[in-house]
């Protein structure tokens, strides 16, 4: 599930897109984002290993049209209660 995200924020700023970013604004935004999308990541791995425990699965909401209230409010419980120290540092 998370084996397609950058393991490293030095991976991102390896991208050529990113390299072609020439204000530091832009580069804060990319790097913020990094850390948003690994605190997402994080809470979702936690969702999913809550829900092992009650045998359901995390991908039952996206392969079915009517999802468990269980995973919503696992995942929800998870983002909300996720603890992250982020790698960007915004001086």
């Amino acid at each position: 599930m998370l084996c397609n995200f950058f393991q490293t924020l030095r991976e991102v700023f390896s991208k050529s897109e990113v390299r072609k970013l020439e204000r530091d604004s832009e580069k804060i935004e990319m790097a913020t984002a990094f850390d948003t999308m690994w605190a997402i990541m994080l809470a979702l791995k936690e969702a999913s290993i809550a829900l092992q425990t009650r045998h359901t699965r995390l991908e039952y909401n996206v392969e079915n049209t009517h999802g468990s209230e269980l995973v919503t409010s696992t995942i929800l419980s998870k983002l909300l209660n996720v603890s992250f120290e982020g790698l960007t540092v915004i001086a």
